[in-house]
């Protein structure tokens, strides 16, 4: 991420500018700070040559190195473009909506991909099983809001045949007022252009689990200087129970409670994974992953 400064560093350059239209949304409340990062599916990585961001008449193009942007946007702003145009293919334009913006604002990473695919699904209750209305879904960049039966289907998520990897560690999330959010990732495939999560189950925020903190599992992505950013996942069963983002020096720490676990990290198409058994909740457990 960039420091904080960057934002009003930019504001004071654009301010008085009159703003112009922002993407999905106007607003007579002045200027904010959008930025994210855009990644192209097929590497897992920046695009290559850059990207374009626009948000009405205002664009920018992504940091070669990170995909990193940033832009001043009307307050009121509720989606961005961008476009692509990888080396000897046809030129990608995609759409990502959010909700409106009034302050400065980061929307995370929004992937990109030759093709794009549903993904469906259904969040309830961990306890009953009822279905949730209402929770939001997201996922690449993407978003939904589950029905009144929990269904959510989630339109245009960046999909490549070439790199199926890149596209089932990514990490979806469901969360809804009154439950504490869950992470999930794509179990397979496309089939006839959906792939099917199945049920995201979310525990009641005064439930004993997912307990506050504090944690008592800690690690480190290794290497360090690849494993900075690192997405960290914690699966039982096939599931994914945790979930959380290395720091700059790849180090990250949560809370399980007691059982075994498989602890993943990826960044971009490197996948490690490590087992890890929680035999007490109030014992400190180390665990490192190792990126091939």
């Amino acid at each position: 991420m960039r420091p904080v400064l960057a934002w009003f560093a930019l504001l004071l350059l654009l301010a008085g500018c009159g703003g112009g239209g922002g993407g999905g949304g106007t607003g007579g409340g002045g200027t904010v700070a959008l930025q994210g990062r855009v990644l192209w599916i097929v590497t897992g990585t920046a695009p290559d040559p850059v990207a374009t961001v626009r948000a009405g008449a205002t664009s920018t193009p992504t940091d070669p190195i990170d995909g990193f942007f940033e832009l001043a946007v009307p307050v009121g702003t509720s989606s961005v473009s961008v476009t692509y145009a990888p080396p000897g293919q046809a030129v990608v334009v995609r759409s990502f909506s959010f909700p409106a913006v009034s302050a400065n604002t980061d929307i995370g990473d929004l992937y990109i991909g030759p093709q794009t695919v549903t993904v469906e699904g259904r969040v309830a209750d961990a306890g009953t099983d009822d279905p949730v209305p209402g929770a939001s879904v997201t996922l690449a960049g993407q978003r939904a809001t589950s029905a009144v039966d929990g269904r959510f289907s989630i339109a245009n998520v960046a999909y490549s045949p070439d790199s199926e990897t890149v596209f089932l560690g990514l990490q979806g999330t469901a969360s809804a007022t009154g439950y504490t959010p869950r992470s999930f990732n794509p179990p397979a495939g496309p089939l006839a252009g959906v792939v099917d999560v199945g049920t995201v189950a979310l525990s009641p925020s005064g439930a004993i689990d997912p307990p506050p903190p504090p944690f008592n599992v800690r690690g480190r992505v290794l290497p360090a200087a690849q494993g900075a950013g690192a997405a960290v996942t914690v699966l039982q069963l096939g599931s994914v129970v945790r979930s959380t983002t290395a720091d700059s020096d790849g180090r990250f720490q949560l809370w399980l409670a007691v059982g075994d676990y498989t602890v993943r990290a990826q960044k971009g198409a490197a996948v490690g994974e490590a087992p890890l058994r929680i035999d007490a909740t109030n014992v400190i457990k180390n665990v490192d992953v190792t990126l091939p």
